[in-house]
């Protein structure tokens, strides 16, 4: 499996496990599978089938025997391929995000904190309810 399998998009990983299925899979078992809600997973599904182009897959549309208002239908989805670009793509796109995040992580934390405090005293300010309520 992938270097990347504990950092992965969800997306990415419900692809992997469609594709390990090598059948139709619906929305409910990759909820089961994933413990997500059922429309998380139709969302995800969605994105998946017209944003990502390194994964190719297909869809069907069976009727439901569900009773109520909204679609009666339900989406089935079946992936063939995942191309390897993707993993590069993604790896690029974690690392951009974490370098960002932590510089504003560690840019907001600094400016709150007086520089004449020892490491005890940082922490109790910045646990307290006063600090938590400023980030």
């Amino acid at each position: 499996m992938s270097e990347l399998s504990d950092r992965e998009p969800l997306y990415l990983s419900i692809a992997r496990w469609s594709m390990q299925q090598q059948r139709w899979v619906n929305a409910n078992e990759i909820a089961e599978q994933f413990d997500l809600s059922r429309k998380r997973v139709i969302n995800i599904v969605s994105y998946m089938i017209s944003e990502v182009a390194e994964i190719a897959c297909m869809t069907k549309t069976i009727p439901n025997d569900l009773a109520g208002s909204g679609c009666q239908c339900q989406r089935l989805i079946r992936v063939n391929h995942i191309d390897d670009a993707i993993e590069e793509r993604v790896k690029n796109a974690l690392n951009k995000a974490k370098t960002a995040q932590q510089i504003e992580d560690e840019e907001s934390i600094v400016a709150m904190l007086p520089m004449e405090l020892n490491n005890k005293d940082k922490w109790k300010q910045f646990l307290s309810k006063s600090c938590r309520k400023a980030i």
